[in-house]
């Protein structure tokens, strides 16, 4: 693609692609980090349009009166110093919530692999690292000479450290080639949202797809193929995994008043304990089918390194992070909810072990209605109950359920699992049977103590079309 090419795609959809990223987001002129990440910010709305500029008249007024102009001069000095203030954008530096410093003194280790890769691929060392709140690590630039690695915590707690070098590897070429303005351009363009036009936007994924190819290129120079390619899909579980976790345990919390203070505790135990990325790989294939540029190509990188990674990769054995500090987590994890906090009021910030069990009841039984509308509006029967879903499912219809939530991420290893999921779930909870594990909602103790897993229950049900003999009072009734 020409240069000329590259102009008339960034001024057709994305002029401001053309500003270095580092200007307008508020990081030049650099500011001090010896303890945490500062941005400028542009102050609030109501101090920048209200009091700043009544504040600046005052005090212009009052000054002028002082000197001596008595009459009419105050208050037009003040009226003018009221507009000049008001025309000004004034910034201050505020502290960036979703950045962690990690100083060399305290992350030793991090910064020996970091100045490591760097010295490998013959590339300039990013000026900071830092550690976030996300499920996704990058590079990005601070000003003309200055750059920031950043490491998702969910990476630094996952990944064996020839995989994080990898990363590392990865994100440093790929900076190291956005620093010519056309590709920094480009690849804004195609991360800043949907373009409309197909004929576009296939011209740019072809570019974007090799630029990505080429940086996975440099993580090999510094491990493996096959440490790379299981660094890519071990990178794609643990981001889908983080999302489904959040989405699925503590998103609808703030709603009925609490919140979850160890959200990274309660995912890293799903991962190591629960196996949760290798369950969630089936569904992440089918999104990933649907569409390859929204999961950023990773399939086919791998398919491009030539080798097949471990599947499903374990869980990562030697991670250069294992937690940060309890005030650390506690931060991102409000900055990662604040979303879905602001409006509501939150009474109890309590641990998932101390979760009352209706919290999750309330969850379940709107799955299970919107399960049942699904299967009223499919079999055209009113009121349909849970042997009208067996018939359904096992017919292996469930694909055509139509609800929400298999509308995106799930654990659950087929659609007609995953409708039968929350209505199986909720009868067995009215029989009496309750929870084992509050992160572990699949498993259910009856009253006799007999456990029960629900997805295997319904992966029987499918295959056999028959309810078992725990089952059969309850959907007679």
């Amino acid at each position: 693609m020409t240069r000329g090419r590259v102009v008339r795609l960034v001024l057709a959809h994305r002029p401001r692609a053309f500003i270095p990223l580092w200007l307008r987001d508020g990081r030049w002129p650099p500011l001090p980090a010896s303890r945490g990440v500062r941005h400028w910010r542009l102050l609030p709305w109501w101090l920048n349009n209200g009091a700043l500029p009544v504040a600046a008249g005052v005090i212009a007024g009052v000054a002028a009166w002082r000197h001596g102009y008595r009459e009419q001069a105050p208050m037009l000095i003040a009226g003018i110093v009221m507009v000049v203030v008001r025309l000004i954008p004034f910034a201050w530096p505020r502290r960036a919530r979703h950045r962690h410093l990690a100083r060399r003194v305290d992350y030793p280790e991090l910064h020996a692999m970091v100045d490591e890769v760097a010295g490998t691929l013959g590339v300039r060392r990013p000026s900071r690292v830092c550690v976030v709140p996300i499920a996704e690590s990058g590079a990005t630039p601070l000003g003309p000479r200055r750059t920031e690695l950043w490491i998702g915590l969910p990476h630094a707690m996952g990944f064996d450290r020839a995989e994080l070098r990898a990363v590392i590897a990865f994100e440093l070429a790929l900076l190291e080639a956005c620093k010519r303005w056309s590709v920094r351009a480009l690849t804004e363009l195609w991360t800043s949202g949907p373009i409309k036009k197909d004929a576009v936007r296939a011209e740019i994924a072809t570019l974007v797809r090799a630029l990505l190819v080429q940086a996975d290129e440099a993580g090999c120079r510094v491990s493996d193929r096959r440490t790379t390619a299981t660094a890519l899909l071990r990178g794609a579980l643990l981001s889908h995994s983080f999302h489904w976790f959040v989405g699925r345990y503590a998103t609808d919390l703030p709603s009925y008043g609490l919140f979850a203070v160890d959200l990274y505790q309660g995912w890293r135990w799903k991962v190591y304990e629960d196996d949760l990325p290798a369950r969630l790989k089936p569904r992440y294939l089918e999104l990933y089918a649907a569409d390859p540029a929204g999961y950023g190509f990773m399939i086919d990188r791998i398919a491009e390194l030539g080798v097949a990674p471990e599947d499903p990769p374990p869980p990562a054995e030697d991670p250069i992070l294992g937690a940060l500090h309890p005030a650390v987590e506690d931060r991102f994890a409000r900055w990662l909810l604040s979303p879905y906090t602001e409006g509501q009021t939150v009474y109890w910030y309590v641990d998932f072990a101390e979760m009352p069990f209706s919290v999750w009841d309330a969850l379940i039984e709107q799955g299970h209605d919107s399960v049942l509308r699904a299967t009223a509006h499919l079999s055209g029967r009113p009121g349909p109950a849970l042997d009208d879903l067996v018939e359904i499912v096992a017919a292996g219809r469930g694909a055509e359920l139509e609800w929400e939530h298999r509308q995106w991420s799930c654990a659950h290893p087929s659609p007609g699992v995953c409708a039968l999921f929350p209505v199986l779930h909720r009868t067995l909870r009215l029989k009496g049977y309750t929870y084992i594990n509050a992160l572990r909602h699949r498993e259910l103790a009856g009253p006799d103590g007999d456990v029960v897993d629900v997805v295997r229950l319904a992966q029987a049900i499918e295959r056999d079309g028959r309810l078992p003999e725990i089952l059969t009072l309850a959907a007679t009734s």
